[in-house]
């Protein structure tokens, strides 16, 4: 699941680009994987969630309707932000790695086009 969400957010990020900058980015992406391989490590971060709480107090309204009076109480209630711990995974060389694809294809564009863009003109 984690390779198909960084694909989904290469793309997306790639929208913007020339056709010749993705391709001289693909040139250099099997290079970059080899020097800096997929590094999948697991960690456990600390998080906050908010969470709805009684304050102990109540807020009463009272409506008459003749001689029949209805009282109707909600609880007061108070944001608490509580802490927990989630397990993610990481690429620790992802950051490594674009940057390497993303030196070399601009190096490549450069050389063929003039500028790191790819951009003809």
């Amino acid at each position: 699941m984690n390779k198909i969400a960084t694909l989904i957010v290469i793309l997306i990020l790639s929208g913007c680009s020339t056709a010749e900058y993705r391709s001289a980015k693909n040139e250099c992406s099997y290079d970059a994987f080899q020097k800096y391989p997929v590094n999948n490590v697991s960690t456990v971060i600390t998080l906050t969630r908010a969470v709805q709480v009684p304050t102990g107090q109540t807020n009463c309204t009272t409506q008459y309707i003749g001689n029949y009076a209805d009282t109707q109480c909600t609880q007061i209630m108070r944001t608490e932000y509580v802490p927990y711990q989630q397990n993610i995974v990481t690429d620790t060389n992802a950051s490594s790695r674009e940057g390497a694809i993303s030196s070399c294809a601009s190096q490549l564009c450069y050389s063929r086009y003039g500028n790191a863009d790819c951009k003809s003109k």
